[in-house]
This record gives C-alpha cells, sequence and structure tokens, in this order.
C-alpha cells in the first residue's frame, strides 16, 4: 500500500526558516531606513531600483506577519522589539510586568509565526 501524504493547510515553517525569519526581523530597521531613503530619492540606478523593490517586499511581510500574530501580549512585544527597534534590555524594562524569560518565550513565539506567515505569502 502506498504511503499517503498529508499537506498542511498553513505550512509549518522549518529551523532554517525560522533563522531566516529571525535574521529578517533583526535587519528591519535598516531594510525601512533604506527604503525610506530611496523613496525620497528622484533618480535610482538599476540596482538601488532592485534594492528598493526588493527591502519594500520584504519590511512589508514582516508588518503583515507581526500584525497578524493573534496573541495580544505576544504582537506587542514583537511590535516593541522589531518594529520600533528597541533592544533586548528596553523590551524587558518596557515590558516589566512580566520577567525578562517570558518575555524570551514570547519574541520566540513571534518568530514562529512571523516564519510561518512569511512562508505562506512566499517571502521565504
Amino acid at each position: 500500500m502506498e504511503a499517503v501524504m498529508q499537506m498542511e493547510l498553513f505550512p509549518s515553517a522549518n529551523e532554517d526558516e525560522i533563522k531566516y525569519a529571525r535574521l529578517l526581523l533583526y535587519r528591519y530597521a535598516r531594510m525601512r531606513n533604506a527604503v525610506n531613503v530611496l523613496n525620497s530619492r528622484a533618480t535610482l540606478t538599476v540596482k538601488e531600483k532592485k534594492v528598493l523593490e526588493e527591502y519594500q517586499r520584504k519590511t512589508e511581510g514582516v508588518e503583515l506577519a507581526i500584525s497578524m500574530i493573534i496573541e495580544d501580549d505576544v504582537r506587542k512585544v514583537m511590535e516593541f522589539r522589531f518594529i520600533r527597534g528597541n533592544t533586548r534590555w528596553g523590551t524587558v524594562k518596557r515590558f516589566s510586568s512580566i520577567t525578562d524569560r517570558s518575555i524570551d518565550r514570547r519574541v520566540v513565539k513571534g518568530v514562529k509565526s512571523v516564519a510561518e506567515t512569511l512562508k505562506l505569502i512566499d517571502i521565504i
């Protein structure tokens, strides 16, 4: 008898995809700044246009993925930490009612959720 493969409706992210999502989150502020600077320029080279399109697609994907996180506390931590560009220590201080280890667990959950959304919308 042949084995039956079951497809997932919402595909799970593997370890490499989660690492890539984390990388995108850490680079988000830099990419967003590059998009803003390149959009303000009158003329762009071919390479600058290519970078603008790629960074714009990735930053919009990250923003969408974070906004789609269902758990409110996880979404707030992810927005504060990555979208606003705060450090881990700043995040721990901002959410002082939550322990630093709980913040770390929320970030891990958030990164996994972001990776799955980015995979779903074909950025990963």
